[in-house]
């Protein structure tokens, strides 16, 4: 009983910090320019993700669900 506790404990603490944390560097979350390229395709499953963010992907590429899974691809640039 007492290491259940301990676990519940552990864990909500984990979480509390990991949301704390979540807040502090909002400026990485900003998407870089561009849009994703769009190709509609039906999707039988999603195969794990190579990116979550764009912040992942190195240089100019966005994180982009691309063929049934989120991966850095070239991003499509408007012009004006």
């Amino acid at each position: 009983m007492k290491l259940s506790r301990l676990s519940l404990l552990i864990v909500t603490i984990f979480l509390c910090y990991d949301m704390a944390q979540s807040g502090v560097n909002r400026k990485a979350l900003t998407p870089k320019p561009g849009y994703c390229p769009e190709f509609p395709q039906s999707c039988p499953f999603v195969i794990i993700p190579f990116c979550k963010y764009d912040r992942g992907c190195k240089g100019r590429k966005k994180c982009c669900f691309f063929y049934c899974q989120y991966k850095c691809v070239d991003p499509w640039l408007v012009s004006n």
